[in-house]
């Protein structure tokens, strides 16, 4: 499926969930697109010479650092940005594939994949943590640099 049709999936999926969610009408289509500029790069970077971990990192960096900047744009929390905008990348496929090893008595590639999985979570959470920080430890200089050349 060419990367133009995974975006406009990701975009509606995270559409639907912002409705899901109760996000702010006039925040949505924001959430909506941060979700799938996420997505777009996670399957940007699924090449051999990328770890599937780092892939999601960086995507979760980027989706925190547009949540931040959309939130500045419309004047709230970052959030829902956030919240929309790391749905896709969720590993809840791995999760249910590790469930199902588990179920059937496959121990071994149900430890695996779930293994993977933490490590894709951990990996998200780090991206946003990340990301989140960087903007709070840039705001404050910028903000106190404009104050001074008023």
């Amino acid at each position: 499926m060419p990367i133009y049709v995974h975006t406009v999936l990701a975009f509606i999926s995270c559409l639907g969930f912002g409705v899901l969610f109760n996000v702010q009408k006039r925040t949505l289509l924001l959430a909506a697109l941060n979700g799938a500029i996420g997505w777009t790069i996670l399957l940007s970077l699924d090449i051999p010479q990328v770890s599937y971990i780092f892939a999601n990192l960086l995507s979760a960096i980027v989706v925190g650092l547009l949540a931040e900047l959309f939130a500045v744009i419309q004047k709230t929390p970052a959030t829902s940005f956030i919240v929309i905008g790391i749905i896709p990348l969720v590993p809840g496929f791995r999760v249910y594939r590790s469930m199902l090893f588990f179920v059937r008595g496959d121990l071994d590639k149900g430890l695996a994949e779930g293994v993977h999985s933490c490590f894709m979570a951990v990996a998200i959470s780090v991206g946003i943590i990340l990301s989140t920080s960087i903007v709070r430890m840039i705001r404050r200089p910028i903000k106190d640099f404009i104050k001074n050349k008023r």
